[in-house]
């Protein structure tokens, strides 16, 4: 079972991350990707793509409070104004200690309206060691080929389709 967190203060995320644990989980996903107001307004989710160093923060807490077996990985778009920040933002998750980084093809104020930006995706994939995993309108069985090819990645996520 893997749990995913969704917050902003760093010391909260690791107790919550080593109680996920406690309770079984094997994997803790970290959410830097909901686009949704509510969440955002809290300071969760894709705001947070605004400040790499927090994402780092907050990674690197959950990261450290994990046994180093359970794997902590993230979900982030590429940026939130813009498409602009997705590589930093990669950069660094993997330094903090992500096991992988799935990829939302947009910015949080794209949404979710076509296109995808799935070569945006493929910048970051170069710039970090960690794998990364495409997601972001992949509707049928030519999308997925298309997405592996345009992304780079062999992994996709479909969370909608």
């Amino acid at each position: 079972m893997a749990l995913q967190l969704l917050g902003s203060d760093p010391k909260q995320m690791g107790l919550h991350g080593a109680r996920a644990v406690e309770l079984g989980a094997t994997q803790v996903d970290i959410n830097f990707g909901c686009p949704a107001k509510t969440v955002n307004k809290h300071k969760g989710g894709c705001v947070l793509m605004r400040e790499p160093e927090l994402m780092y923060e907050i990674a690197a807490a959950v990261r450290r409070a994990v046994p180093d077996a359970i794997p902590v990985t993230a979900k982030m778009r590429l940026g939130y104004d813009d498409r602009s920040m997705g590589v930093a933002c990669g950069q660094a998750l993997e330094a903090a200690g992500a096991a992988e980084i799935v990829i939302h093809a947009r910015s949080k104020v794209d949404g979710y309206k076509p296109p995808a930006y799935w070569e945006e995706i493929s910048k970051v994939r170069n710039a970090v060691a960690t794998p990364v995993i495409a997601n972001g309108e992949i509707w049928t069985v030519d999308d997925y080929w298309r997405c592996r090819e345009v992304s780079g990645c062999d992994d996709v996520m479909i969370g909608r389709g």
